[in-house]
């Protein structure tokens, strides 16, 4: 096929695909037009982007929502529903859920998931560190974090199993310190977790602080070790949300650190402005940390779905686009160029837990999302979806 007159990185081009292999591309300030060649598949205009990707999603309990309803729609019962769902788990139910899941995304654009699982259940965790060469073979590529959902110093025998989980080979550690029973529990927790990832030199993908109390302080211990440690870009720190209801003197001394520390933000703003703000009156807080001051002083933010149909979120549909149409409403990132980089954060930033966006080259394999609509907020708007060409990985 061939695409012509099209947009990629900000230049009018045109793209040939061969046997799943960019063959050609024409720019048209500086090279001759392409032709289209008999019976082949022509698009004409629009926008071609690299797949999306998300750095933020838990397989292990994706479209179980049903099965154990979340009457009230709290966080609180949502971890609750999900202890009594993780010892029903199966093999066979986690690897049809996550592939369900995975299908779901990719027929969307998103071509890369980092997944958080529950390392209370090492049969998930078994099962999806599984799926990693079953997923690559249909050009999805899955990262896998080791995610204590109820802490690793709450209970005897939590921490061992999260090791356990780390050493099975999880591509990161996590941690969810403010979950921990105190302040200097969550604070050891951190500790543990650098310590851990050293050991096994993996990355470190902690929930941090997804909580409205405004004197969380887990996030600033996460930056410190990051410094002292020069983990600069091997960590992400998922919600942040205490930092939407911190003072703004002391927001501004954290954003400082996170941007010195090199740590990556990722927004989940499907699942917070709706679990965020239950113990408010009116007025209600939105719960989704500081996108637009993050910005400003230098630090990547992500934009994660987070929840397929889970005990958290039952709305999730696997589409990056929804999540960002949340995010430019919720974080009032409607400016004309907020809204073009909402949209470029989902095939740009996102990939950074992956190692950088994929490059569209001629010679490289033809994974790309090519776009009727060539203006980003139209593609916000209408919600739409492209067509998705998801050749070999690597």
């Amino acid at each position: 096929m061939v695409f012509t007159n099209t947009l990629l990185n900000g230049r009018r081009c045109d793209l040939r695909v061969d046997a799943e292999r960019i063959s050609a591309i024409a720019w048209h300030d500086t090279d001759p037009r392409l032709e289209p060649q008999p019976g082949e598949e022509v698009h004409d205009g629009g926008r071609i982007t690299p797949p999306f990707a998300e750095p933020h999603v838990h397989l292990d309990a994706a479209l179980l929502g049903a099965r154990r309803p979340n009457r009230s729609g709290t966080l609180h019962e949502g971890i609750a529903n999900w202890a009594i769902l993780r010892e029903e788990l199966t093999a066979e139910d986690v690897r049809d859920r996550a592939l369900r899941t995975a299908e779901m995304y990719a027929a969307t654009g998103t071509l890369r998931l980092r997944t958080h699982v529950d390392t209370g259940s090492l049969l998930a965790v078994e099962t999806l560190l599984s799926l990693v060469p079953e997923l690559a073979a249909l050009g999805i590529e899955l990262q896998v974090v080791a995610f204590p959902q109820e802490g690793i110093l709450r209970a005897p025998g939590r921490r061992e199993q999260w090791a356990e989980a780390v050493a099975m080979g999880c591509h990161a550690v996590g941690g969810i310190p403010h979950f921990e029973r105190t302040t200097e529990e969550g604070w050891a927790s951190v500790r543990l977790a650098f310590d851990l990832a050293e050991e096994h030199d993996a990355f470190i993908d902690f929930h941090c602080d997804e909580t409205d109390d405004p004197m969380a302080r887990n996030l600033e211990v996460v930056c410190a070790e990051a410094i002292d440690r020069d983990f600069d870009g091997k960590i992400v720190c998922g919600h942040c949300t205490a930092l939407h209801s911190a003072p703004d003197p002391y927001a501004a001394k954290l954003i400082e650190l996170i941007a010195e520390s090199g740590i990556q933000v990722v927004a989940n703003p499907l699942d917070n402005v709706v679990l965020q703000g239950r113990f408010d009156g009116y007025p209600k807080r939105r719960g989704v940390t500081r996108v637009d001051e993050l910005w400003d002083a230098g630090v990547p933010v992500g934009i994660g779905h987070d929840s397929v149909q889970d005990p958290w979120y039952r709305l999730g549909t696997g589409a990056m686009i929804d999540a960002a149409y949340m995010l430019v409403h919720v974080a009032q990132l409607t400016g004309e160029e907020q809204m073009r980089k909402v949209f470029r954060t989902l095939h740009q930033e996102n990939h950074l837990p992956f190692g950088g966006a994929p490059s569209i080259e001629i010679g490289g394999p033809a994974r790309l999302l090519w776009w009727a609509q060539d203006d980003p907020i139209d593609i916000l708007r209408d919600r739409s979806v492209p067509m998705v060409l998801r050749g070999p990985l690597g």
